[in-house]
């Protein structure tokens, strides 16, 4: 024991030595956080721009206009023709919409032809989904238009009206109308439903007007760390290709007991450089974002799983290089690689299929799946102690968690097996 925590305090020395290197490996993904987590504020709560000219002035344009306006997501300016045009000019609204003179006329007619006109840049990304909300208000008064002239035609044919009598037909028509208009309320009476299927975490996901938001920037600032704990693990294992190649191991080879306390102190050196990085991304990110995804006990058990995982990893690759060289230049390409396969640079949480089975290769894949089914969920702080007991206990049983373990465990092995039959 005292041979290990020797190794250990002397390996910690050296690693520390090179604050720089720690804290650039620190501040790089908390950088990254910070750009995607205000990009993704801005995702959720900016508003579309929309410009709108009611030049026929009637209830039914007016019907467009407030259907835009209830509609969520959309910043709606009702202006002239002319100022609406130099909106989308100045890039100042998505789109614009012109209700032509005419347009009550041209709906009660059947004619819907050109009634309505659209401006919009080439480069205008919803333009197609405002055109679909102003076209599914036309629809809705068109509708309400054609059963009114149904009810009035069938009227006409039971002779309970007669053509020479325009009011009784004016007073039937208008309230044929109203009837079928207050079908569309609170809900049109046809509409799509659909269901995003997820797999089943074993608790729900609670949030509230902001969940989606602080869910969105954890994932983020997960991620990154989970990337850069690659770089960091990996760039700090090149002791052993050091001291394979000055000689080193081949003479710890000869000491009774030295090799297990080289491995195992320079095993908990790393471990204990991975929790420092941790618990300085995990602080800045509380303060930038109030964002505890850290203090969840799931993350923690997850990040202790993955740290295991990588030190497996980064030892076992150390085996195989022969310079230091070799490490620099291999290192953060595989970190690169498997981070970006393991979804730490995108949306891991939303994609399945092909891309999410890919990601599972990745060790980075596997602690970004245990984070989305059981990180992402409410803070456990409150939930009774045997209870989160045994959901930890259910998340180490699960598939990703058991592979995680065995990695490390087959790379720690094959590392010991592999430095021990070096020969002075």
């Amino acid at each position: 024991m005292d041979k290990v925590l020797t190794v250990l305090v002397y390996k910690l020395k050296i690693l520390f030595s090179d604050k720089g290197f720690l804290i650039t490996m620190t501040v790089i993904p908390l950088l990254l956080t910070f750009i995607t987590g205000y990009a993704l504020i801005f995702e959720k709560y900016s508003e579309v721009p929309v410009a709108i000219c009611d030049m026929d002035g009637t209830d039914y344009s007016g019907m467009i206009v407030e259907g835009i306006k209830n509609s969520k997501g959309f910043k709606v300016y009702v202006t002239g023709e002319k100022e609406a045009i130099k909106l989308v000019k100045d890039y100042k609204a998505e789109c614009a919409f012109i209700i032509r003179e005419g347009f009550k006329d041209n709906i009660i007619s059947g004619n819907v032809q050109g009634i309505i006109e659209q401006v919009a840049p080439p480069s205008s990304m919803s333009r197609e989904i405002i055109k679909e909300i102003v076209g599914g208000t036309v629809a809705r008064i068109l509708l309400n238009v054609y059963a009114a002239d149904w009810v009035v035609n069938e009227y006409a044919n039971l002779d309970l009206l007669f053509r020479d009598d325009v009011e009784k037909r004016e007073q039937v028509w208008n309230e044929a109308w109203q009837f079928t208009d207050s079908l569309w309320e609170p809900e049109p009476p046809m509409k799509l439903e659909f269901r995003e299927i997820r797999e089943e975490t074993p608790r729900a996901v609670e949030t509230g007007d902001g969940g989606s938001l602080a869910g969105s920037i954890s994932s983020s600032a997960f991620g990154m760390l989970v990337a850069f704990l690659m770089f960091l693990i990996m760039f700090n294992s090149s002791w052993l290709v050091d001291e394979k190649e000055n000689g080193t191991l081949q003479r710890v080879i000869s000491g009774p007991g030295a090799l297990n306390a080289l491995f195992s102190g320079n095993i908990i050196s790393l471990f204990i450089v991975g929790i420092v990085q941790v618990f300085l991304f995990a602080s800045v990110s509380w303060l930038i974002f109030r964002a505890d995804v850290f203090l969840n006990p799931f993350n923690i058990v997850i990040l202790f799983l993955y740290l295991l995982c990588v030190i497996g990893i980064s030892i076992f690759l150390s085996t195989l290089l022969k310079t230091r060289l070799q490490l620099q230049a291999g290192a953060p390409l595989f970190a690169i690689i498997t981070g970006f396969l393991g979804g730490c640079f995108w949306n891991f949480p939303g994609l399945g299929g092909v891309v999410k089975t890919l990601s599972l290769f990745t060790p980075q894949g596997l602690a970004l799946d245990l984070f989305s089914r059981y990180g992402l969920q409410a803070s456990s702080k409150t939930a009774p102690t045997a209870d989160l007991i045994q959901e930890i206990l259910a998340m180490l049983a699960s598939t990703p968690s058991t592979v995680l373990l065995a990695i490390a465990f087959i790379t720690i092995s094959l590392s010991y097996v592999s430095i021990k039959k070096l020969k002075y």
